[in-house]
């Protein structure tokens, strides 16, 4: 598979000149919004984002002849906002068949590490509850990415999923950690760090999920609620 990433104000024009320059592709997906919100800036962050990532996966050859490393000055609102916007795309994509992205790490870092009794008694800041269908959960956000506590109910039943997801299931499935307890739930018997709230949700859930719209607090705000008020916060 190979696969080129690239941004421009027209993509009418950039793709009639792919079309004359590179023989080897035969689809496109463009990454837009609805109101025009995305800047200069915004796109070489989410373009070299999007590079570094398709270079971490080895899943497809990379086309691009140079590497935008630097990220760009984003204020730190902005690659909140950008995160999100990854967040949502990265859902998308495997549903339409662009595999391009999903990083597959041994288990150690996909499922993340194992927290112990004394991690449980540091606990400090905002825990955010998960409840759907046949599932129910506790977390917060750790500096190693998103613990969800023992005892968290998941569903059985899958739907749609990203592939890299249905992995990190599988893994804890075998492995023990989500215990079988009737023929609609597992249990989780360990707490676990999952790379991002999104992650955490989407295995419990048994389908693609948002963590940061997901996963509420007790004033029933969302983790996405949280952060943008804390960055509109006078510092």
């Amino acid at each position: 598979m190979r696969i080129y990433i690239g941004e421009g104000e027209e993509v009418r024009i950039r793709l009639d000149a792919h079309v004359r320059e590179k023989d080897f592709w035969s689809s496109a997906f463009v990454l837009t919004t609805k109101d025009d919100s995305l800047n200069k800036a915004h796109i070489r962050y989410l373009e070299a984002r999007l590079i570094a990532m398709a270079q971490a996966a080895q899943i497809a050859a990379v086309e691009n002849a140079t590497n935008p490393a630097a990220l760009g000055r984003l204020s730190e609102p902005e690659t909140s906002d950008m995160e999100a916007y990854l967040d949502e795309a990265l859902i998308l994509l495997p549903l339409l068949g662009v595999t391009a992205f999903e990083i597959y790490d041994e288990p150690a870092a996909s499922a993340a590490a194992q927290v112990t009794k004394n991690d449980q008694a540091r606990i400090t800041g905002q825990r955010y509850r998960l409840t759907t269908q046949l599932t129910e959960a506790e977390g917060y956000s750790d500096s190693r990415g998103f613990a969800v506590l023992a005892g968290a109910l998941a569903r059985k039943e899958t739907k749609v999923m990203v592939p890299g997801y249905q992995r990190i299931r599988q893994e804890l499935v075998a492995e023990g950690i989500l215990v079988d307890i009737n023929d609609r739930q597992y249990r989780l018997d360990r707490t676990f760090i999952f790379d991002s709230p999104s992650s955490a949700a989407s295995v419990l859930a048994g389908g693609s999920k948002n963590g940061r719209t997901e996963w509420k607090d007790d004033q029933g705000r969302t983790i996405k609620e949280n952060e943008e008020a804390t960055a509109a916060s006078p510092a």
